[in-house]
C-alpha cells in the first residue's frame, strides 16, 4: 500500500467535505439565536433512542424503519472497519490485536450481510414497490449504490486479503478464522494465480476508500447530509407539543420605547429563521414520511413539509452570500433588505394558508424537525405587519373581536342553547367550592346549532353521573385558539387575557370541555397568561365516570368507527379514552380507519381551515369521510366540535347522510345512558 496514497486520498476527502460543509453551516449560524440547550439529559435520550436506536421510525413503519437502522448502524459500525483500513495504508500488516480483533472480523461479516440485505430491500421498495411517498431521486440511487459498492468491495477485500497473507501471518490468519465471509470468498480464490490476486487486493482497497472518500465529500451536496445532522437536530428539537405557537411580545411591541427598525414579528425574510429552522431544512431527509396522511398533500394541495424544506434549503444556498453579509441598519427601510419575503417568493400564500395545523407531519419525522413553528411565524408576520390573509379571514377576527365569537352573534346569547336546562351558572369565588367542575362551552358549542346538540348531551350524562357543574353563561369568552393559529396573535392575546381574569376571578380550578382546541389552550397556552387549570376533555371525564360505576351504558350501536381529533389525540396523546368509552356502547368490535391514532386524517378544520375555503384539490373532509365509508360503518363518532360538522357536511356531499350517522360520542352515550327505573 502506499502512505503517500492515502494521505493524499485522506486530505483532499477531508478538506472538500469540510468546505462544502461549512457553506450549509455557515448560513445555519447566521441565522436567529435560540436556546436549545435546556435540558441536556433528555436531549441525549432523544438522541440514544431515535437516533442511534431509531426507535421513532422502527415504530411507525417497521419495515423501512427496520431497514434504515439496519443501515445506519452498519455505518456506524464499518467506521471501525475504515480506521482499520486507513492503518493498513500506512502499515500493510495491521489488525486489531488479539480475541477482540477475531471477534470484531466476524461481526463486520455479519453486519456487512445484513447491510446488504438492507439494500436489496431498498432497491426493491424504492424501484419495484414504489409507494407514493417517495419521488424520484437520483442521489437516492446514487448513494445506494455507493454503500453497495462500499459494502461489496470490503468483502472482496478480505477474500483476497486471506488468500495473499493468511498463510503466512499469524494475525491475518487469526481474523480468517472469525470472518467467515472473506473466509468463503478466500477458498474461492485459492487456485487463483498470484497476479491475479494481488490486483484484486489493491483493486478492492482503492475502489473501497475512494468510495468512502468520494462518499464523504458528496455528503454535504445534498440530503444524505442528514447522516452528519440528524444527531444534533435530535439533540436540540423543541422536545415539547408540537403545537407551540411561537409568542409574540406585544408589550414591547406597543412600548413607545420600540424602534420600529428593530422590530420583529414573526418571520419575513430567511433572515428571520432561527438557526434550528435553518439546520431543520438542511437535515431533512426527503424520506416524504410527513405526507403520508397529510390532509393537505392527500387533497392536492400545494404542501408537504418535504416540498417546504426542499423550497427553503434552495433559498438558503441562493442567498448564502447575503445572509452571511452584515444585516441593514436597524433604521433602514424595508425596501433596503436585499433578501425577498420568503411568501410569495419562495412560499406560496396558497401553501401557507393550506396547513391545518394537524401535527401529521412532525409526528411522523423520524428525526423531529419541526414545521408549525415556522408556519405559525410566518402567518404572523403576514397578518400583524402585512395585513395580508385570506379575505374569509376578515370578518371572523372582527367577530371574534366585536363578540368573542366567529359567527359575530351577540355575546349575551352565549347561553342560549341552555335556556331550558336550568343549569347553575358560576358568578363569584364563594360559589366555586360547590362546584366538582365547570363546564367551558366554548363558541362552537354555544352557537353553532350541530354544536349545541352536543353541548346538551354532554350535560345529561353529567346530570346522570350526579356531577355538580357549572357554567360560565353569558360570561364565558372564547379562548382565541382560531386567531391564534392564523396569525393573529394580539387579538388571541387579548382574548385569552380577558378569559383567564374571569376564570382566575372565579377561582376556577377543574375544567371539563367537549372543544379539543379549547381543551389544548386552556392546557398548554394559558398557563403563560397566568391561568392554571386542571383540564378534561370530555371524554376523559365520560370514561371515568364510566370506570367509577357513575354511568352504566346499554350496548346500542353496531359498526362504529372514531375519527381521532387532531387536538385531542396526536397534541396531546389522548387515544385511549375515546375508545373506552366506544367499547362500552358497541354492541360489536369498534371499526378503525387505516388513517386512525398517530396516524390520523385531520378533517380539515384546524388552523384555522374551518373558515376557509378550499379551491384546490379535493375537499379534505370528504376525503376523510370517503375513508371512513370504505369501512361500510353505520355510525362514524366524532369527539371536537368541529370535527362533527366536517363528517357530517362530508356525507352530506356524498350524499350518504340518510344510512350513515355522525355523532360526537357524548351523543352516543346519551343514547345509551341505562337510567334507573323511577320508583
Amino acid at each position: 500500500m502506499s502512505p503517500a496514497g492515502i494521505t493524499l486520498l485522506m486530505l483532499a476527502g477531508f478538506a472538500g467535505f469540510g468546505w462544502l460543509a461549512w457553506r450549509k453551516l455557515a448560513i445555519v449560524a447566521a441565522l436567529q439565536p435560540e436556546v436549545r440547550w435546556d435540558h441536556p439529559a433528555a436531549r441525549l435520550k432523544a438522541v440514544l433512542v431515535n437516533g442511534f436506536l431509531q426507535q421513532r421510525m422502527i415504530a411507525r413503519d417497521w419495515k423501512p424503519g427496520l431497514m434504515h437502522a439496519v443501515i445506519f448502524l452498519g455505518f456506524m459500525a464499518l467506521l471501525v472497519r475504515k480506521l482499520q483500513l486507513i492503518a493498513i495504508g500506512y502499515h500493510e500488516p495491521f489488525v486489531y490485536p488479539g480475541l477482540a480483533g477475531g471477534l470484531f472480523a466476524g461481526l463486520k461479516d455479519i453486519v456487512e450481510l445484513a447491510v446488504l440485505g438492507a439494500l436489496a430491500h431498498a432497491f426493491w421498495r424504492r424501484y419495484v414497490l414504489r409507494p407514493q411517498r417517495l419521488e424520484k431521486n437520483r442521489e437516492a440511487l446514487l448513494v445506494l449504490v455507493l454503500i453497495t459498492v462500499i459494502m461489496v468491495t470490503d468483502l472482496l477485500y478480505d477474500g483476497f486479503r486471506f488468500a495473499l497473507f493468511s498463510a503466512a501471518d499469524a494475525g491475518i490468519a487469526h481474523e480468517r478464522d472469525f470472518a467467515f465471509a472473506g473466509s468463503a470468498l478466500a477458498s474461492t480464490f485459492a487456485g487463483w494465480p498470484q497476479g491475479t490476486l494481488q490486483a484484486g487486493y489493491e483493486l478492492s482497497y482503492w475502489v473501497q476508500l475512494a468510495t468512502v472518500f468520494g462518499f464523504l465529500v458528496l455528503l454535504p451536496t445534498g440530503e444524505h447530509f442528514h447522516i452528519v445532522t440528524a444527531l444534533p437536530a435530535l439533540f436540540f428539537r423543541r422536545g415539547g407539543p408540537t403545537n407551540v405557537v411561537p409568542a409574540v411580545d406585544l408589550e414591547k411591541m406597543m412600548s413607545d420605547d420600540a424602534d420600529a427598525g428593530e422590530l420583529r414579528v414573526g418571520v419575513h425574510t430567511a433572515r428571520d429563521l432561527s438557526w434550528k429552522d435553518g439546520l431543520d431544512v438542511f437535515t431533512c431527509t426527503e424520506c416524504g414520511r410527513c405526507k403520508d396522511a397529510c390532509p393537505t398533500y392527500l387533497t392536492g394541495k400545494p404542501l408537504s413539509l418535504k416540498w417546504v424544506n426542499d423550497s427553503l434549503k434552495h433559498h438558503l444556498l441562493e442567498q448564502r452570500e447575503t445572509l452571511l453579509a452584515p444585516p441593514p441598519k436597524a433604521d433602514a427601510a424595508a425596501a433596503d433588505d436585499p433578501l425577498p419575503p420568503l411568501v410569495g417568493s419562495v412560499i406560496g400564500e396558497d401553501t401557507l394558508w393550506a396547513c391545518t395545523t394537524c401535527g401529521y407531519c412532525e409526528a411522523a419525522c423520524p428525526i423531529e424537525l419541526e414545521h408549525l413553528s415556522k408556519f405559525y411565524k410566518l402567518r404572523q408576520h403576514r397578518v400583524m405587519m402585512d395585513g395580508e390573509f385570506p379575505h374569509e379571514l376578515k370578518p371572523v377576527f372582527e367577530a371574534y373581536e366585536s363578540q368573542s365569537n366567529p359567527w359575530g352573534l351577540p355575546s349575551q346569547t352565549r347561553a342560549d342553547w341552555a335556556s331550558d336546562l336550568n343549569l347553575p351558572r358560576l358568578t363569584d369565588v364563594a360559589q366555586a367550592a360547590e362546584f366538582d367542575m365547570l363546564f367551558y362551552v366554548g363558541s362552537a358549542q354555544s352557537f353553532d346549532p350541530r354544536g349545541q346538540k352536543i353541548a346538551r348531551a354532554f350535560v345529561a350524562i353529567l346530570q346522570a353521573a350526579g356531577v355538580r357543574f357549572a357554567i360560565l353563561g353569558d360570561a364565558e369568552t372564547s379562548t382565541g385558539e382560531c386567531v391564534r393559529r392564523a396569525g393573529n396573535e394580539m387579538l388571541f392575546q387579548q382574548l385569552a387575557t380577558t378569559l383567564v381574569g374571569t376564570l382566575n376571578g372565579l377561582g376556577v380550578k377543574r375544567i371539563v370541555t367537549c372543544d379539543p382546541h379549547a381543551f389544548n389552550s386552556l392546557k398548554n397556552e394559558y398557563p403563560a397568561f397566568g391561568g392554571h387549570y386542571d383540564l378534561e376533555h370530555h371524554t376523559q371525564t365520560i370514561a371515568r365516570l364510566l370506570s367509577e360505576g357513575r354511568i352504566t351504558l346499554a350496548p346500542s350501536f353496531e359498526r362504529v368507527v372514531f375519527h381521532d381529533p387532531c387536538y385531542l389525540g396526536r397534541h396531546n396523546g389522548e387515544y385511549e379514552a375515546p375508545r373506552q368509552v366506544i367499547g362500552r356502547l358497541a354492541k360489536d368490535a369498534p371499526l378503525e380507519f387505516a388513517l386512525q391514532r398517530e396516524k390520523a386524517m385531520c378533517c380539515g378544520a384546524g388552523g384555522a381551515r374551518m373558515w376557509l375555503e378550499e379551491t384546490i384539490g379535493t375537499r379534505i373532509n370528504v376525503a376523510r369521510t370517503e375513508q371512513a365509508l370504505e369501512l361500510a360503518p353505520k355510525v362514524i363518532a366524532t369527539a371536537c366540535p368541529y370535527c362533527a360538522v366536517m363528517i357530517g357536511d362530508g356525507l352530506k356531499t356524498l350524499g350518504r347522510e340518510a344510512e350513515v350517522a355522525s355523532k360526537d360520542i357524548a351523543e352516543l352515550v346519551a343514547e345509551a345512558l341505562v337510567r334507573p327505573a323511577p320508583h
